[in-house]
């Protein structure tokens, strides 16, 4: 595969920023603007969203959740969930009739 340099204009300071965030999420600037670019032809869209906040980000979770796992807790069962699942159903069709 043939290749081709882009060159890019950004404020140091926003580039040193997305460097540190992006070397936490295990990722390089380059490897982040192929990444894009695949997307967006694959996608016929943008949809690339990587985040280290805690609030709407799958990543963090996945790492929370890895640590747990690192650290011992097992967690419920499928099975356990959906006896819960089964219960909650019962009762709102015993309440409401349905």
């Amino acid at each position: 595969m043939a290749s081709t340099t882009i060159s890019l204009r950004t404020d140091t300071e926003l580039k040193a920023q997305a460097e540190e965030i992006l070397n936490q999420l295990g990722m390089t600037l380059n490897g982040t603007f192929n990444m894009l670019l695949h997307q967006i032809v694959r996608e016929k869209s943008v949809p690339l969203s990587l985040s280290l906040a805690s609030e709407n980000s799958l990543y963090a979770d996945l790492l929370v959740a890895e640590d747990e796992r690192i650290n011992g807790y097992v967690g419920r069962s499928g099975d356990e969930i959906l006896k819960d699942f089964d219960l909650i159903v019962a009762e709102a069709e015993a309440k409401y009739g349905v």
